[in-house]
C-alpha cells in the first residue's frame, strides 16, 4: 500500500534492546524513543507510517533480524517516500559488526534511504567526483564511514565481552551448585546468602507443585506401573505449567501447558537427576555434582525408581556419577518375549546373563530348540526339553516356609502403618482436587443457565461433560488406594494359599516379565542354571528347597551346532 505523505521529508524511526530485562533499564525502548522524537521534531521530519517508532526487544547480534526486514518491506512498499532510517546509535541499529552493519546500509541505499543516528556519527553521503560534474557509484561516500564500521565493529566487540561476563559468571555458579536457570517445575527460584554474604541462586520446592512430582518417584519405588502413576498424579490435580507463547519478536500470543501427565512426560522427569538434588548439564560438561540445594528425593529413592536405566552413584570423597543403562539390563531388553523360551530370564553359568533362545538346525536338518549363552565365552548350550525340565523339577520341589507366615502378616501390617499417613495425605489431595473440579464444573453450570449464546451455550456443555470426566477419574482412583487392615488379611489368606503351591504360579509362563519377577521373590536374585542343576541357588528367607536334585554339572556340555540330548 502506498502511503502518501510527500510534502515532507520522512523517516522510519527504530528503538532496540536486546533483552526485556535491559529494556527497564538506562537504554530502555521509552528513552531511546523520547531521544529520537526530539531529534526528528528538531529537524522537522515526519514520522512514517502513523507516527509509528518501531520498538523491538530483541538481540542485535542475529542477522536475520525479522524487526530489520519488516521495516525493509515496509519501504520497499511504499516507493519514493522515506529518506531516514533513525535509531539511537549504531549498537543500537546492530552488534554483528561491520559486515551486517554494511549490508543494512546497502539493502537501505537501493531503496534511496539513509541512515542516521541522534548521537551524530553518521554523515550524509557526499560525491567526491561534483566539482567535476560526474557521479560514480564507486565516488558516492560518507566523510564517517571508516569511523562508522569502526563502531560496529567495536559494538560487535562489546556484545562479545559483556555476554563472556555474563555468562561466563552464570556458568561460575552453575559448577559451584547453584541455578542460574528458570527454576526446574516441582521448584521455585530463591536466592541465599553464602559464607561471604553475597547472594546465590539456588531452587526450592514449589509448595504447589512438588507433591507431585515426590508422589511420582514414591509411587514408582512402590512397584505401580507408569500407567497407573500417571492416573494417580493426574487423580491429584497434575497438570503441566502454564507458561506464555510467543511469536518471534517476543510478544505474547497465548499460552501453553496446563495439560495432564502423559507416560513419555512421567519417564523424562523421573530420569531428571535434578529432582535428587543432582546437576547434570551442558554448563557441568555433563558431568554429574551434588546441587547447592536439596532435590525433592535422596539418592536411593531416585535409583529405585529408575531401576537401574539411570542410576547416581556416591563415592566417599563426596562426588558423584550418573552411570545410565546397567549392561544387564540392556542386555535383557534385546531380549524378545518369546514364549517358545519362557525361561530365558535364567542366567548363565559362566557370564551370569540372561540366556537366548533358537533353533538350529544339525546335520540331518532337524531343528534343535536350545537355550544357549556365547557372549564373549566358550558356547554354552542346553536343549530346551532338558533346561525346562531341570527348572520345572526344582521349582515342584520349593515349598514355603510355614513358620514364618505370622511374621509375614506382622511385616505387612507394619508396612502398612508406615504408609497409612502417605496414604492419607495423597487421599486429602485428591479429595481437594475433586471438590476443586466440582466448584469449576458449578460455574460453567452456571454460566450455561445465565448466557443467551447457543455458541458459548454448547463449549460450556462441553466443558462439563469432561470435568465430569475428570471428577469420576479421580474419584475412582481414591478408591482404589484405600487400603485396610482387613484388606492386608485377605491379602494374606489369598497369599498363603499361593505360598503353599508355588509350582502353580511359577511353571505358568503367561508373562515371561512377571514370571522372572515372581522367580526373583523365590530366589534371592536371578540363579544361573548351574545352581538350580545342582540345587543350590539361593532362595528368599520365606522359601526353602525340599529335596536334592542329583544332576550332572553343565559346564561341561559339549559344544556344537547340533546339541547333545
Amino acid at each position: 500500500m502506498i502511503l502518501k505523505n510527500m510534502d515532507k521529508i520522512n523517516c522510519v524511526a527504530q528503538c532496540r534492546v536486546s533483552s526485556k530485562k535491559q529494556s527497564q533499564e538506562g537504554e530502555s525502548l521509552e528513552n531511546q524513543e523520547k531521544t529520537i522524537r526530539n531529534f526528528v521534531a528538531k529537524k522537522e521530519w515526519h514520522i512514517v507510517p502513523n507516527d509509528k517508532v518501531w520498538s523491538t526487544a530483541i538481540s542485535g547480534r542475529k542477522t536475520d533480524r525479522e524487526d530489520f526486514e519488516e521495516i525493509l518491506a515496509f519501504i520497499k512498499a511504499n516507493p519514493g517516500l522515506v529518506q531516514y532510517y533513525v535509531f539511537r546509535s549504531i549498537d543500537r541499529a546492530t552488534r554483528a559488526g561491520g559486515e551486517e552493519y554494511a549490508r543494512m546500509k546497502r539493502e537501505l541505499a537501493k531503496q534511496g534511504v539513509q541512515m542516521i543516528d541522534t548521537c551524530g556519527v553518521i554523515q550524509p553521503t557526499r560525491n567526491t567526483l561534483e566539482e567535476y560534474g560526474m557521479e560514480y557509484e564507486w565516488s558516492k561516500r560518507s566523510p564517517s564511514e571508516m569511523l562508522e564500521m569502526l563502531l560496529a565493529i567495536i559494538a560487535k566487540d562489546e556484545a562479545s565481552t559483556i555476554l563472556t561476563r555474563m555468562i561466563g559468571e552464570e556458568i561460575k555458579l552453575t559448577q559451584q551448585g547453584y541455578r542460574c536457570r528458570r527454576a526446574t517445575d516441582g521448584f521455585i527460584n530463591e536466592s541465599i546468602h553464602d559464607s561471604a554474604g553475597k547472594k546465590k541462586p539456588i531452587q526450592i520446592p514449589d509448595p504447589d507443585r512438588a507433591k507431585f512430582y515426590i508422589a511420582m518417584f514414591n509411587l514408582r519405588v512402590q512397584g505401580l506401573s507408569d500407567a497407573e502413576i500417571v492416573k494417580r498424579v493426574n487423580a491429584m490435580g497434575y497438570r503441566s505449567a502454564i507458561h506464555n507463547k510467543r511469536d518471534k519478536k517476543g510478544k505474547i500470543i497465548g499460552k501453553i501447558g496446563g495439560v495432564p501427565l502423559s507416560l513419555k512426560q512421567l519417564q523424562r522427569i523421573i530420569q531428571n537427576p535434578i529432582y535428587a538434588g543432582i546437576m547434570c548439564e551442558k554448563w557441568t560438561n555433563h558431568k554429574a555434582l551434588k546441587a547447592a540445594y536439596d532435590g525433592l528425593v535422596d539418592i536411593e529413592t531416585f535409583n529405585n525408581a529408575n531401576k537401574g536405566k539411570v542410576s547416581i552413584k556416591e563415592y566417599a570423597d563426596g562426588t558423584v556419577e550418573m552411570i545410565y543403562c546397567d549392561p544387564n539390563i540392556a542386555n535383557e531388553k534385546r531380549n524378545k518375549n518369546n514364549p517358545f523360551f519362557p525361561y530365558k530370564f535364567i542366567h548363565c553359568p559362566i557370564c551370569n546373563k540372561p540366556f537366548r533362545g533358537s533353533s538350529p538346525r544339525g546335520k540331518s536338518g532337524k531343528k534343535f530348540p536350545t537355550y544357549h549363552c556365547i557372549r564373549k565365552h566358550k558356547y554354552f548350550g542346553v536343549s530346551k526339553i532338558k533346561f525346562e525340565n531341570t527348572i520345572e523339577t526344582f521349582i515342584k520341589n520349593v515349598h514355603f516356609r510355614p513358620e514364618l507366615l505370622n511374621s509375614l502378616e506382622a511385616t505387612f501390617l507394619n508396612k502398612y502403618k508406615e504408609r497409612e499417613k502417605e496414604i492419607i495425605t495423597t487421599s486429602n489431595v485428591i479429595h481437594q482436587n475433586i471438590d476443586d473440579l466440582k466448584i469449576e464444573q458449578a460455574a460453567k453450570i452456571d454460566a450455561i443457565v445465565t448466557t443467551r449464546s447457543s455458541v458459548i451455550k454448547e463449549k460450556l456443555e462441553i466443558d462439563v461433560e469432561k470435568l465430569e470426566i475428570k471428577i469420576k477419574e479421580a474419584q475412582k482412583e481414591n478408591l482404589r488406594i484405600q487400603v485396610t487392615e482387613d484388606d492386608i488379611k485377605n491379602f494374606m489368606q489369598e497369599a498363603k494359599k499361593i505360598m503353599e503351591h508355588p509350582a502353580e504360579i511359577l511353571l505358568r509362563p503367561d508373562n515371561m516379565r512377571v514370571q522372572r519377577d515372581l522367580f526373583e521373590l523365590v530366589f534371592d536374585g536371578i540363579p544361573t542354571y548351574e545352581e538350580i542343576a545342582s540345587g543350590t541357588p539361593k532362595m528368599a528367607l520365606i522359601f526353602e528347597f525340599s529335596s536334592g536334585i542329583a544332576t550332572q554339572s553343565q559346564l561341561a556340555a559339549l559344544t556344537g551346532v547340533e546339541p547333545m540330548f
